[in-house]
């Protein structure tokens, strides 16, 4: 092959385009490895220069006034309302003392508690309906646990733990296989709840407020006398300890010098309320009522356990007020919400906590660039002020937060507007991937209802596996891995039913822009490139261009128009006359690629 390219170009053999090649692929790979870790981007350099953002205009950016001459990029599209299966309704009408409504999105179900009765069924269709009726006592925490190795049948795959005023109780979690044809990738077969509960043990008069698990099957619960638990369980009993047991990690050694009239009063005063379990350094936090935020230490293995500081609402508002000076001190007051922040999401930050006005304030358990993963201390090193606190802010703020889910830089809010209805913020950085500062866009949404809860509904990961002694750095950001990873899906559960939402990528922007448009020849097209500038945005092309689907022809037809139209203009290097290759548009760059 003498030549690859005409033109008036100077020939390139074959040996050149595969050289090129290989050097533009490198170059490609390492500007996808330039984004930086959420510290960096908050511009907090060590764990007590603490700073603030969210004051100024290019936290939030507005694209209109950033000049790319694009209003708004779609962030969010609903996939599907559900009610709740009619059988439910049925349920409200016998209520008496309590109700409770929950996801497990590990088994893609949600569950409702009505007094001593639990229901779980398949959220995206209402389907698959199973319950549990064996419990005297009304029901006031659930969960859904990992069970440990090695400890029940294998038909066993998940532990549903209920807690009542009188007992704890863990019942196995089993699904019929699919026959041959049936069911989709990452799809489960028909729930079914062991009728017999594997393990039930009285709760010694200590009302559990909340319950969560371990990757490993540990099972930490919350109390409402402000102490964490621990329900033990094993395959058998031992020496000197039951098959299932429960054990307090709040009470120090000291303990017995203290009157438990004393301890009972003290403690009742703030219940804990919530429990965030990082399992990528194996930590646990709990959050109280009040606003405290307790830390505890796993072990490197997830196998120990160890308190390691405790900070109280007091001291997270007078530390948050000094370092946001001009901000009133009661946006800082009333923490809704933890989150722990695991290893693939950042180094150094570790914790994000959001108050009831939207701020965000962000932690981190050891000194900037420590080696060790375990925590030493817990030390809130930056502050982020939610949408409309700029000066030039024309949108309005988050109020009444009463609900929040945070995950790999989407934060969404609940707010509430009435008894009715409330109001979803979902705040991003996905539209600004390789910034040095953070800046995210944000939108809102009304929804019908009182929210209970909201989560992600969990697809199979691609995960990159990691020789041993290597520093792990966060994930790349969504521009960078669409290709190969489905769009995020959230699901938000009202007592109305089910919502499902899908955050776009910028490859379904990229499509819903060139569909509004009617094509690639328009303003907002040509401000998409300008936004991901012209590698990404000509990659989201190849993305929607390579597509087969016959319904998307018409869009893969726009898409390579536009990867043409907008690649860049041929640019003559006169630093490399050796790389003629460096004189072709960056469209023709990545064409020259795929062909070798």
């Amino acid at each position: 092959m003498a030549s690859i390219l005409g033109g008036g170009l100077p020939p390139l053999s074959l040996q050149d385009v595969l050289e090129n090649s290989g050097r533009l692929v490198d170059k490609f790979l390492q500007d996808d490895r330039s984004y930086l870790d959420l510290s960096e981007q908050l511009q907090v350099h060590s764990h007590n220069q603490p700073n603030s953002s969210g004051l100024h205009d290019f936290d939030y950016p507005s694209l209109i006034e950033a000049g790319l001459g694009l209003e708004a990029l779609p962030e969010v599209t609903s996939v599907k309302r559900l009610p709740l299966p009619p059988e439910l309704t049925e349920q409200f009408d016998r209520m008496q003392c309590n109700c409770m409504m929950g996801l497990f999105p590990e088994i893609e179900r949600a569950f409702l508690t009505i007094d001593s009765d639990i229901f779980v069924w398949k959220y995206e269709d209402g389907g698959d309906l199973a319950y549990f009726d064996g419990l005297n006592e009304t029901i006031l925490s659930v969960a859904l646990i990992k069970p440990k190795p090695r400890i029940f049948q294998p038909h066993i795959q998940h532990l549903l733990c209920l807690a009542t005023p009188v007992d704890i109780v863990l019942l196995g979690v089993s699904f019929s296989k699919f026959h041959d044809g049936e069911g989709g990738e990452g799809s489960r077969g028909e729930m079914h709840l062991l009728p017999e509960p594997l393990y039930s043990i009285p709760t010694d008069n200590t009302f559990i407020t909340a319950i969560t698990g371990t990757d490993q099957g540990r099972i930490f619960m919350a109390g409402k006398d402000g102490a964490l638990y621990e329900l033990i369980y094993q395959a058998e009993d031992g020496w000197f300890s039951r098959k299932c047991r429960k054990v307090c990690h709040s009470t120090s050694s000291l303990s017995f010098l203290v009157p438990s009239f004393l301890n009972f009063s003290f403690s009742q005063d703030d219940p804990l309320v919530q429990i965030s379990i990082d399992n990528s350094r194996h930590i646990l936090y709990g959050r109280t009522q009040k606003g405290s935020i307790q830390v505890y230490d796993l072990g490197q293995n997830g196998e120990g356990m160890s308190r390691v500081a405790s900070i109280s609402q007091h001291t997270i508002l007078n530390s948050a007020a000094l370092i946001a000076r001009t901000v009133e001190k009661s946006n800082f007051k009333s923490i809704v919400h933890i989150s722990a922040v695991t290893s693939d999401e950042s180094a150094n930050i570790h914790l994000i906590a959001v108050t009831q006005s939207g701020v965000r304030l962000y932690f981190t358990t050891s000194p900037f660039g420590s080696q060790c993963m375990s925590p030493s201390m817990l030390s809130l090193v930056h502050v982020r002020l939610p949408p409309g606190f700029s000066a030039g802010a024309i949108t309005q703020r988050p109020t009444n937060v009463h609900t929040a889910y945070h995950s790999h830089g989407t934060l969404l809010l609940m707010s509430s507007q009435n008894e009715d209805s409330d109001m979803l913020w979902v705040i991003n950085s996905d539209s600004f991937p390789f910034q040095k500062q953070l800046m995210e866009t944000h939108t809102s949404l009304l929804v019908d209802g009182r929210t209970w809860t909201m989560g992600e509904i969990r697809r199979p990961e691609i995960k990159a596996q990691i020789p041993p002694g290597t520093v792990q750095r966060p994930d790349p950001p969504v521009v960078v891995t669409q290709h190969i990873e489905p769009a995020r899906t959230f699901i938000i559960l009202t007592a109305q039913g089910s919502h499902i939402m899908r955050k776009l990528r910028p490859v379904e922007q990229l499509r819903q822009l060139l569909i509004d448009c009617g094509g690639p020849d328009a303003e907002e097209v040509k401000a998409f490139f300008r936004l991901h500038k012209l590698d990404q945005a000509c990659a989201t092309c190849l993305v929607l261009a390579c597509s087969r689907s016959p319904t998307e022809q018409q869009v893969a037809d726009w898409a390579r128009m536009a990867f043409f139209m907008y690649g860049g203009e041929a640019q003559y290097n006169f630093g490399s006359q050796a790389l003629p290759f460096n004189q072709l548009p960056l469209a023709q760059h990545l064409l020259l690629v795929a062909i070798a």
